[in-house]
């Protein structure tokens, strides 16, 4: 296949041949100036030469004429302002030239007529075959021309046919040349004009991937295997504090195993793990923040295998369940606090109903009716038992205060437990002032006694003695209670306020207990303004006592 086939014709003036770039209108000038000072620039250096050796030659008149020509034009295409000017008026130079150099060459055996070479260049690379066929003509005309005024030698065809050849060899293989090279050029502004549209689609796509990446209420870093940063979304920069300037250097938030423990190293951090490659799932990190919040965090790292652009990397994610975990907690503080207050209440209710059971002057109707009293009791403390189980948070919740007497409290607590210190043979005294009175709520004084006095019976061998005193002095109230009971190890006292923990002798015992009751008293008297003691012997028994801040009346 010919080169012609290959590549397209190229148009007559099309801007971009005209332009060379054509990156501005700019270029059409600076191509018109360069063809046409070269061709001037030679023909003025001839002209010394021929001042030097052959003066004469000034005296013909085509030669000065040609000479005249050449510089004419080439002070015009100097002052032309060519962005302005139509473009099909740009070939008037070439052909100009032509004429010129014809009138140098008339008479002179065509010593002058190389210079044809600058014009048909100038036309071959900016114009259409048409316009260098008309050239070529041209140039043929005037030799033909130049040997019938000047008189046929029998080298004037010779002449003739070499610079034709040579003229038309130069033309068409510049001409083809430009073809290609313009062939070329839009080739490749085509693919350009491909790759701009992909790049613009990808990079829309990177903006938008971005986006929802940023939009995320989860922390994503996106790390390479060497451990560079390759990308970070808002919120990962924002809940670690990091300045995007230096990723790697760590945020102004803290990690921490553990809520209020100790910070992790820095090689034990999440983000050097994953940097190191390490790969994890669901593990627990707490975080300070800079404005000092707390944030539970889960974090995990996916490996995003390598591909043609980049290679393999790793990606951690950070979810904050701090609201998750709040909302566990309380559900376990709901499971907890309803369970465990409502086995003292239900305690009291199967304590009389026993009781009941065991007058003979009952009718066997009310003995039915007070049995399924009692077992529906014992089925409700079954149940408490199993939620009480599965419940795993302390209690927590804001008191309301006001006046309220603590005799009457511990009253009402004594007489509530009185039938299951009877039944257990243990005997139940009480030693108060006639009024205590204190500023607090007494629904929940209520309960921490409830379950001070419900461990002291229970952990209280029969014919055993719980006695309860309450005094009050320098704005104190101490209410104590004190049993005969197995008593506590020294070395678990420390531990008795932990969730769950159970000494011994309890575990052993075949009373049931959860170990949630003594940090529920600790908890609500804390959030009175008080404290609590506990003092206990192995074997002898066990006295808690009670500080809380008396109603002095001021």
């Amino acid at each position: 296949m010919s080169a012609a086939n290959r590549f397209p014709a190229a148009t007559p003036l099309d801007t971009s041949e005209i332009d060379g770039d054509g990156s501005s209108p700019n270029s059409r000038t600076r191509s018109v100036w360069l063809t046409q000072l070269v061709l001037a620039a030679s023909v003025v250096i001839t002209v010394l030469v021929v001042q030097a050796l052959q003066p004469s030659l000034f005296a013909v008149w085509t030669f000065s004429a040609g000479v005249a020509v050449i510089i004419v034009l080439t002070a015009v295409s100097l002052i032309v302002p060519w962005p302005r000017v139509p473009r099909s008026a740009v070939i008037l130079l070439p052909f100009g030239d032509l004429l010129g150099i014809a009138l140098l060459a008339y008479g002179s055996e065509l010593r002058f007529g190389f210079f044809w070479v600058f014009p048909v260049i100038w036309i071959a690379t900016y114009f259409s075959l048409p316009s260098l066929i008309v050239a070529l003509g041209l140039i043929g005309v005037s030799i033909l021309v130049d040997a019938a005024l000047n008189g046929p030698t029998s080298s004037t065809a010779l002449r003739l046919i070499t610079v034709m050849l040579s003229l038309t060899f130069i033309g068409m293989t510049t001409h083809l040349t430009a073809r290609q090279n313009n062939a070329f050029k839009q080739l490749l502004r085509r693919q350009a004009s491909r790759l701009q549209g992909t790049l613009q689609r990808v990079t829309g796509q990177e903006r938008r991937v971005s986006q929802m990446l940023n939009g995320l209420d989860t922390g994503i870093a996106r790390l390479s295997s060497d451990g560079e940063v390759l990308a970070l979304n808002d919120h990962y920069v924002a809940l670690y504090a990091i300045d995007r300037e230096d990723p790697k250097r760590p945020g102004g938030s803290v990690e921490y195993a553990t809520l209020r423990g100790d910070p992790l190293l820095d090689g034990e951090r999440p983000f050097q793990r994953a940097a190191r490659g390490e790969q994890f799932e669901d593990e627990r990190v707490w975080l300070y923040d800079t404005s000092g919040q707390w944030h539970a965090l889960s974090v995990s790292t996916r490996f995003l295998s390598a591909n043609t652009d980049e290679g393999a990397s790793t990606l951690l994610i950070v979810h904050d369940v701090t609201a998750l975990i709040e909302a566990e907690r309380a559900r376990e503080q709901i499971a907890a606090v309803v369970s465990h207050e409502l086995r003292n209440p239900l305690t009291a209710v199967i304590g009389h109903a026993d009781l009941l059971l065991d007058d003979e002057s009952l009718s066997p109707k009310a003995r039915e009716q007070i049995e399924v009293i009692d077992n529906a009791g014992q089925r409700m403390q079954t149940l408490i038992s199993e939620i009480l189980g599965s419940s795993r948070a302390h209690f927590r919740e804001e008191n309301s205060t006001r006046p309220a007497d603590v005799r009457r409290v511990l009253e009402a607590s004594l007489e509530s437990f009185r039938p299951a210190a009877l039944g257990r043979r243990v005997s139940v005294r009480l030693d108060a002032p006639e009024v205590l009175p204190i500023v607090g709520d007494a629904f929940r004084l209520r309960q921490a006694f409830d379950n001070i006095l419900s461990n002291a019976i229970k952990y209280t061998p029969g014919g055993g003695t719980v006695v309860i005193t309450a005094t009050q002095a320098d704005g104190e109230l101490r209410v104590a209670f004190a049993d005969s009971g197995i008593g506590i190890p020294q070395a678990d006292i420390p531990r008795i306020f932990d969730a769950y923990f159970r000494t011994q002798a309890a575990r052993e015992s075949s009373t049931p207990g959860t170990g949630l009751g003594m940090g529920i008293v600790r908890d609500i008297i804390t959030q009175h303004g008080g404290s609590l003691d506990i003092e206990s012997e192995q074997g002898t028994g066990t006295t808690v006592t009670v500080h809380l801040p008396a109603d002095t009346g001021a």
